[in-house]
Parts: C-alpha cells; structure tokens; sequence
C-alpha cells in the first residue's frame, strides 16, 4: 500500500466516523443494498432492541441503587427504621401455620416440624396445617410416621387433604384458612427454615401497625453438587438486592411465597389467595391497590434450591409465568390506586418483567444473527450508545455484588466463580425463557411443576427439556456456515464466540450421576 493510499483510507475513515457520530447512518454501516424486506425486517429488529436496551437500562440503575442501599444495611447493622424488629407484647395472637404439601418426603417434613418446634413462640399459641393434595393412602401413612414425632416435640399439628386438588397454591391455602383457628395466617413452604424469632418478629410487626410482613430469603442444599452450591450464592447474594434493597428503598412490597405472616382479618378482606400459580404476588398487588401496610422483618429465612440445572428452569419458568400473569390481570389494578405511590408503581413493573428480562440475553444474540444476515455491521448510534450504557452501569452492580458477596461470607475468587457460572447459565437459559415468554403472553395456564426439596429424585426426558437450548446451539451452527460462505468472517467470529460460551455452559446443566 502506498502513502497517498493510506491517507486516502485514513481520512476515509475519519469521515466515516464523524458521519457515523452525526448519526448520518440511521440504518446503521450496512455492506450491501437494503430491499424492502429487508428495511422491514430491520425496522423490527431496531425497535425491540431499543426497547430491551432502554428497560434494561432502567433496571440496572434501579439495582444499583437497591444493592448500595442493602449494602449500607448490611454495613451498619444498626436495625434502622426501615426495617421491623422484635417488639415486647403482652398479648400475643393464636397463630395458624399453613403448609401445603404434594407428594414430598417424610424426612422433609419431619425437618419443617423441627423448624416450627424451634420457634420461641408459645406453642399453646401455634397450630400447624399441612394442606396435601396427595392420594389418601399417603396421608393416612404421613399421619401415622409423624404422630410420634409431634407427640415428642408437643406442636399442634393437622394433615388436611383436599379430594379435589385445584387452584394451585393459592387454593390450597384457601381451602386450610376453613380449618384455621388462628387470628393471623402464617404461610410457609415445607423446605422453609426460619430463625427462632421468626414469628415474635412477624407478630410484633403486625401489632405495631403492619398488614402483613415476609423476610429475605436465602438458599441451602440438601444435595451438594455444583449447581446447588452456584445456586444457593444467588439466591444469598442477589435476593439482598432484590428483596431487603427494594423494601428499604421504598420500592413495591412484594411478598414472597416462601414466607408470610398475614392479620386473618385482612386476608378475608380481600377475599383470600388467588386461585392461580402466582398467588404471592398477586397478593402483594391486592394488599397495596387497597392501602395495607407490607413490612420486612429484620431476619433471614432459607428455602431448600434446586439441584440440577432442569428443575432449576422449571423454577423460574413457574416464576416467569406468574410475573406475566400479573401483568396481563393486575397491571391496571397497580396502576390505578390511590394508595400507591409513583415509585411503587414503577417499581412493581419493573419487579413483574425482571424474570422475562431473562430472555434479553436471547433476543440480542438472536438480533445479532438478524443484521449479519441482512449485512449490518456496525448498529445505528442510539443502539450502540444504549450498548455502551448498559455495559458502563454494570460495573458499579458488579462491585456492589463483589462487596455485598464479602459481607455474606463469600472469599472474592468465590464471587469471581461464580459471578461467572451465573451469567453463563442465565445466557443459556434465556432461550427457553423467551419461548416461555411468548408462550405466557398467549396462555392463562401453566403446568405446575413443584420444585423437588429433600433426596427425592425427580426424572426428566435429556432431549425433550433441554430441546430449546439445543435448538439454539443447532440454529448457531447453520447461521456460521452461512456467513463463512458468505465471506462475513468477522461476523462468523462473533457468532462463534457465543458458540462456544453457550456449549461450554452445557456442562453446568448436563445431568450427572
């Protein structure tokens, strides 16, 4: 190349920039001809990125924000006024515990009995009610194994079985309220383990003015393999920003289904749960459109996590769900009380799309193999600024996460490890996540499938659950070969690069033995 050549090029180049800034490409450096179709096309592609890259823009501030102030928290330790303690009460209210149950071991059961026996709550005050769904030969033999261990801890304990299993969850909290004597409704999933101060917190909360209070919840194993040890640090870690840094910045009050303490007379009030797969939620949404109080308790709960990576999908695919659900039946009821704030409002929307903004991570790869095809290079500026935002904001959650992880007990090569392992796993599951998006916005059902808890082992078909992540891995495959044929190799190298992220990720979620 010759030097009139290279300052031909370069000052090409530099005009090219400048234009590229000026956004004088709306459509972006593109490196052939656009046909109608493919402007169309194009025009899709650009407004659903935009909107991705704008909503998650917001939810990355918004978590920035919540993790500094769970953080401040976590570093204070001064139980502020933010969250609810323990206050000294003389009348303490009978208190009925609701439990439903479906086809779970004995030995998880007997584990919640120990958990409920450890509470110092009067127990002359207590009532436990496992609501089953299981045939009556298991209740009849459940009822028989664990009549001497109630006898031995000297809890008020009753097993009710519905004939007919329907409602969900939510039905199934209904149905036990009939038998409940108790003036406030606790609820706990049987893999549920509170401290000991659990309930004289809740209690006292309620009595100084509060409607209803749950917990942050965390994460334990029964099972230990990598992908409940990746498990349980998200669950530790983030659930401190989404649950305890929401609730202490005065974001929406969502309650989570694992752990609830309610005044009977307000769950009556607006007529119980719903009978639907996202009832805690729902709940939440119902509480607040009509002005009662939600509170956090200043203490820590911890669920049992998944073991493997496909009970894990069936997790947050059932979450997933109950997030749209909402939208499309109590978006409108959030939206037009009274007795909501702006904040609040916002906030509940955005706590309604966090587990669909799971399939971002889909929809911009799949964006990516859109403008190879159709032969841009470079996206417009907006789209680009939008990118560089986006990655910019995540540095600051990163170091909230790192910090906040250090505080929990987690060394910094753990948080490293596992930073990493969680965005791999969330990437390669954004692709199912996104059909089961589309899949909720069309359907009002979805296939309970309760999360197994204890050594139970649930079997599942290797082709049939994993055919999204397959799928993509095959779709991926195709698009390389096109573009090598196509001499677009810088895109092919792209595309690649994806590639081999998402196939090293099967080994977190191929089953092992």
């Amino acid at each position: 190349m010759s030097g009139n050549e290279y300052i031909e090029i370069k000052e090409l180049t530099k005009q090219l920039i400048q234009q590229y800034i000026m956004n004088q490409y709306p459509w972006g450096v593109i490196t052939r001809p656009l046909t109608p179709m493919a402007m169309t096309i194009l025009l899709i592609t650009y407004v659903i990125t935009i909107a991705m890259l704008v909503l998650s823009l917001v939810q990355l501030v918004v978590l920035v924000r919540y993790g500094i102030t769970s953080l401040g928290y976590m570093k204070m330790r001064n139980h502020n006024n933010y969250l609810l303690g323990m206050v000294k009460v003389r009348d303490l209210p009978f208190i009925s515990i609701l439990i439903p149950i479906k086809n779970e071991d004995f030995l998880t059961i007997e584990r919640s009995l120990q958990t409920i026996a450890s509470l110092n709550y009067p127990k002359e005050l207590l009532e436990v009610l496992f609501i089953s769904d299981d045939p009556e030969y298991y209740v009849s033999s459940l009822t028989r194994i664990i009549a001497p261990i109630v006898s031995r801890l000297g809890i008020n304990v009753k097993i009710i079985r519905r004939a007919i299993a329907r409602g969900y969850k939510g039905g199934a909290l209904n149905y036990g309220i009939k038998y409940a004597r108790g003036d406030v409704i606790a609820v706990f999933d049987v893999d549920t383990v509170m401290p000991s101060d659990y309930l004289l917190k809740a209690v006292g909360a309620l009595l100084g003015g509060y409607d209803a209070v749950t917990a942050v919840w965390k994460g334990y194993y029964t099972i230990d393999n990598s992908i409940s040890r990746l498990l349980k640090f998200m669950y530790d870690v983030y659930n401190e920003i989404f649950i305890r840094g929401r609730f202490l910045s005065g974001g929406f009050p969502a309650i989570t289904g694992n752990n609830l303490v309610i005044w009977r007379r307000v769950l009556e009030s607006i007529n119980g749960f719903c009978e639907c797969t996202g009832e805690d939620l729902d709940l939440s949404i119902r509480l607040r459109s009509k002005g009662y109080r939600i509170g956090l308790i200043d203490a820590d709960v911890y669920s049992e996590v998944p073991n493997t990576y496909l009970a894990f999908k069936k997790q947050f695919s059932r979450w997933l769900f109950n997030s749209i659900w909402n939208m499309k039946h109590n978006l409108r009821l959030l939206l037009m009380s009274n007795d909501v704030s702006m904040w609040e409002k916002v906030d509940g929307v955005l706590w309604m799309l966090q587990f669909p903004s799971m399939s971002f991570a889909a929809l911009s790869i799949l964006a990516t193999v859109i403008l190879s095809v159709i032969g841009v290079l470079i996206p417009p500026m907006p789209i680009l600024l939008l990118e560089v935002l986006n990655a910019v904001i995540i540095l600051p959650l990163t170091i909230v996460l790192w910090l906040i992880s250090n505080d929990i007990g987690y060394r910094t090569w753990d948080f490293l490890v596992n930073a990493a392992k969680s965005t791999l796993l969330t990437a390669l599951m954004s692709f199912p996540m996104l059909i089961y998006s589309i899949e909720s916005l069309i359907i009002d059902e979805w296939e309970w499938v309760p999360t197994p808890k204890g050594y139970l082992i649930h079997k599942y078909s290797f082709l049939r659950d994993l055919i999204h992540e397959l799928s993509i891995i095959l779709m991926l495959i195709t698009v390389m070969i096109v573009l090598i044929l196509n001499n677009q190799l810088l895109t092919m190298f792209y595309i690649a690069s994806i590639l081999i992220i998402l196939l090293y990720g099967f080994r977190l979620v191929i089953p092992r033995r």
